[in-house]
């Protein structure tokens, strides 16, 4: 397991996180979410070995993580960041290809090859092999950076070794498409053995994908638990201070978050937008649901008066 005990993050006079207990076991994904400013990514940075903490203790695979040297940390845990600087003109092939750093001892050439080629495929930027990063938009510079990670992991869930993917807003630049996809690569992930551990603001996703969430406000837990359990109507209105529920009981349809039209009525459920949008997954077509306004371009929307 990844595990987090009391995990203290100050600087200067700012508390990032305040005594925070987390932990992510292999086969799981268990989802960080939380308003802007709530910890969330130093959280991340924290489990990461990225930030270095005030006070606590992080313990991978029953070894602290100070304890491991970088090249150990990259066998065992991959990271992808919300941002990253690549100014040089290297293609998709070779930005996915730095993964295989860390696993060149104990691989082959070929084996490490394939493994780039297959998370490739798996995020579906194979016909971008060629192209220059800093040519791609934002949303396949995002994939390119997710295959790079699911390479960098590979070897190690091959062997059967417990690893853990650390993924910050893997979705923010993504399409609602390719959303849904990139979280079902995360389900595949964790299938394979790996812990799983994402930072998501869209809440639908949270509750589609996620076996545990962590609900972070003003650098501290305030609800953990099943989606069930951290998305009630109590707690997404003192974090979020929105009226909204968890909407979970229509036929193939994904869980998702229902918002109020008239927020100062909690329990007047009017649905003020309704975006369905049919996303194909194995030639399986899936309903799914999402309100995020920044999708209206491409969903159906209803109004009711």
């Amino acid at each position: 397991m990844l595990i987090g005990n009391q995990l203290s993050v100050k600087i200067k006079h700012k508390t990032l996180l305040d005594n925070i207990d987390f932990y992510v076991k292999p086969h799981e994904i268990v989802v960080i979410i939380g308003p802007n400013g709530a910890g969330k990514s130093s959280l991340m940075k924290a489990l990461s070995g990225d930030l270095p903490l005030s006070g606590g203790t992080i313990n991978i695979n029953q070894r602290e993580l100070n304890e491991y040297s970088l090249l150990e940390l990259a066998k065992l845990r991959a990271v992808l960041t919300q941002s990253y600087e690549l100014d040089f003109p290297f293609t998709v092939n070779e930005v996915v290809d730095m993964a295989h750093f860390s696993h060149q001892e104990q691989c082959t050439q070929a084996t490490l090859k394939q493994c780039s080629n297959d998370a490739m495929k798996a995020v579906g930027i194979t016909h971008l092999a060629q192209q220059c990063f800093t040519q791609l938009s934002g949303g396949e510079k995002q994939r390119t950076q997710l295959a790079r990670v699911l390479c960098q992991l590979q070897p190690s869930l091959t062997q059967q070794k417990n690893a853990y993917l650390l993924i910050d807003e893997p979705t923010a630049s993504l399409d609602l498409y390719h959303q849904y996809e990139v979280m079902n690569q995360a389900v595949t992930t964790a299938k394979q053995g790996a812990g799983v551990v994402a930072v998501l603001h869209d809440l639908s996703l949270a509750a589609s994908f996620a076996d545990r969430i962590y609900m972070l406000d003003k650098g501290k837990v305030v609800a953990h638990g099943s989606p069930e359990e951290v998305l009630t109507q109590r707690h997404l209105s003192n974090v979020y201070n929105i009226n909204a529920k968890l909407q979970t009981d229509i036929e193939d349809v994904l869980p998702h978050i229902m918002v109020a039209e008239k927020h100062s009525q909690i329990y007047d459920f009017k649905l003020y937008r309704l975006h369905i949008i049919e996303c194909f997954y194995k030639g399986v077509t899936r309903a799914c649901l999402s309100f995020e306004v920044k999708f209206a371009a491409v969903c159906l929307v209803f109004r009711q008066g």
